[in-house]
């Protein structure tokens, strides 16, 4: 073999050797970012365990922190520390309720108590929002599930849409889903919540479902004052020794109830407007109104 023949030989070799080890060190680099992935899947799964295994291990104010510190900032966390993140929580907001055989529906964010289901979904401010079906007294009837409760676990308010409170009483007054007896269990077990927030440290505004204070509170409908109605309440005080009916203006109305309780209403143009004394009497706007449902239709109507 000749001098050049020998040169082209020892080239080739050197570009052989040079492939084997560039060959060498690629599956090593591909090796080894392989395993750098599998030890960060394998250390974010562990951090996710031990997030879970901690919220188990929680009470309220740990949960609370742990809200605040991942939901509301909306960390990355796998779904399943999210959804149990919540379930434990909601539980603790719930938990006056575990008497009446609380638990967990097939649904991952709907509880069951003993006379409505509870749906709970955050907002898009990351509140939380407490939703209510109500169980109705005849399968015929259908309910929907109602945005009664708003939670914000930030600032630590509790806020009752009081709209919805208004249409507990029409469909139990107008659409017969609901009998008077069970809008009065439906409003204690609401009651139950209310101070359970309350203690939670929650602020709770005065309204209408709280039967904790008296009622002093003024309510305007979109309905004008109709003499039928007007009419009817009329007959029903005249009809009692305990009630009186007074006009006391030109579109003013004073009806005495029992107990010193008094109702005042106004006709304003298209429109009705209440004042609801109880005289210190601690009830609920529904306990109100199923005791003297004669005032219902000024409020709502079908």
């Amino acid at each position: 073999m000749s001098e050049k023949d020998n040169q082209a030989k020892e080239v080739k070799d050197r570009q052989q050797n040079k492939q084997m080890t560039d060959a060498y060190y690629e599956e090593k680099a591909q090796n080894h970012a392989e395993i750098v992935s599998w030890i960060a899947s394998a250390e974010k799964e562990l951090a996710d365990l031990r997030l879970r295994k901690t919220l188990l291990e929680d009470n309220f104010s740990d949960l609370l922190r742990e809200y605040r510190r991942l939901i509301i900032t909306d960390a990355a966390i796998s779904t399943v520390a999210k959804t149990s993140l919540l379930a434990y929580l909601t539980y603790e907001l719930l938990q006056p309720l575990k008497d009446a055989t609380l638990k967990q529906t097939e649904t991952y964010n709907i509880w069951q108590a003993k006379y409505f289901l509870i749906k709970y979904q955050l907002t898009d401010k990351r509140e939380l929002a407490l939703n209510f079906k109500m169980n109705v007294i005849d399968s015929r009837f259908t309910a929907n599930f109602m945005p009664l409760i708003l939670l914000d676990l930030q600032e630590m308010t509790a806020t009752v849409d009081e709209s919805q409170v208004l249409e507990l009483i029409r469909l139990w007054y107008s659409e017969k889903v609901f009998s008077r007896n069970q809008l009065s269990l439906i409003n204690y077990d609401l009651n139950r919540l209310l101070a359970n927030f309350k203690q939670l440290g929650f602020s709770v505004a005065p309204n209408l479902l709280d039967n904790t204070r008296a009622l002093e509170v003024n309510l305007e409908s979109e309905f004008p004052l109709e003499t039928r109605i007007l009419d009817n309440i009329f007959i029903t005080t005249m009809d009692s020794t305990e009630y009186d009916f007074d006009k006391i203006g030109q579109a003013d109305y004073q009806v005495k109830l029992n107990q010193e309780q008094k109702v005042y209403i106004h006709a304003k143009q298209n429109r009705t407007q209440l004042f609801v004394d109880s005289n210190s009497r601690r009830r609920s706007i529904l306990d109100f109104f199923t005791h003297y449902p004669f005032f219902v239709p000024l409020i709502v109507r079908d």
